[in-house]
């Protein structure tokens, strides 16, 4: 079951039963990336919720980035959500699922996600002329398992090549690298905006800590006769433990924005990526839940 929903400045595909956003069509200008071919695979494209630490849930082996020991949970991607809520401008969905250490430790967690999509009114919506967005709400549950083990939320948007991501800081960056080194030329700083080129040139994945961040993103990308922005806004809660970072620095304080760029390995995207705050089984909250937004806006040359 698929759902659009349809204004007077595009349209916003939503996929329930995958418990994500599919697409994102302003002016005629598809905001989101997809795969060529559409398929059950996990890589469907558009916007999707994974769940972290990567460390415990993706990586078989953790001493060295070797992506033949990278696996996507089953449970995560292709998932199965059931659908429990519509409306009009709204839907609800829900899974509940077990996670394992993708290490063979004997680590696991037995959760619950809750998600409601709604559309915004134009009259909520301040971008411009030619915009639309969407609020997404999103509840993780711990239900049971192994005591001290980490989990959070993980929203990842993706987008096509040929932009820009920037990001609004609070402070000087510390740019931390997931795989290979982002090439320095990638990066640009403008007054105390982040930037980061995603041409689709390189593979890299960076992230930068929850201290620096004001909970904004955007991306920009020229497309006939203007630009097309994606802006998300998320909440930041950097006296909280964020619990994913790179291999070589498991333990730290963990990011809460995230960036990757495919070289065309994976099908040719680039990745807009937040985190949540952890929640810790059998120590303190056993459920989090935040709300993000997603605008989209058409701005014409001139």
């Amino acid at each position: 079951m698929s759902i659009t929903w349809t204004t007077p400045h595009g349209k916003i595909h939503i996929l329930p039963e995958r418990g994500r956003m599919l697409g994102l069509d302003v002016n005629g200008h598809e905001a989101l990336w997809s795969p060529k071919e559409s398929s059950a695979a996990w890589n469907l494209g558009g916007e999707r919720l994974w769940l972290g630490p990567e460390s415990e849930w993706f990586w078989k082996k953790t001493e060295k980035v070797d992506f033949a020991n990278y696996q996507v949970p089953p449970p995560l991607d292709p998932d199965n959500w059931t659908v429990t809520g519509t409306g009009d401008g709204w839907c609800d969905a829900e899974v509940s699922l077990t996670l394992t250490n993708a290490g063979g430790k004997d680590r696991s967690l037995d959760l619950a996600l809750r998600r409601r999509f709604s559309l915004l009114a134009d009259q909520n919506i301040v971008a411009g002329e030619s915009s639309l967005g969407i609020q997404t709400t999103t509840t993780v549950e711990i239900l049971g398992g192994t005591p001290g083990v980490a989990v959070d939320l993980w929203s990842i948007l993706q987008v096509p090549h040929g932009g820009e991501m920037q990001v609004p800081l609070l402070k000087e960056p510390t740019v931390r690298d997931y795989f290979s080194p982002c090439p320095a030329d990638e990066i640009s700083m403008k007054d105390d905006l982040f930037c980061l080129r995603i041409h689709g040139t390189n593979i890299f994945k960076i992230g930068l800590p929850p201290t620096e961040v004001a909970g904004r993103i955007s991306y920009v990308r020229p497309v006939e006769r203007g630009q097309i922005v994606i802006a998300r806004s998320f909440p930041v809660h950097p006296g909280l433990h964020y619990c994913d970072a790179p291999l070589n620095d498991q333990g730290s304080q963990g990011d809460a924005v995230q960036f990757f760029c495919d070289d065309g390995s994976f099908g040719g995207f680039g990745e807009m990526e937040h985190r949540s705050p952890a929640i810790i089984c059998g120590q303190g909250p056993q459920s989090f839940s935040e709300t993000t937004i997603t605008l989209a806006c058409f701005i014409p040359k001139g």
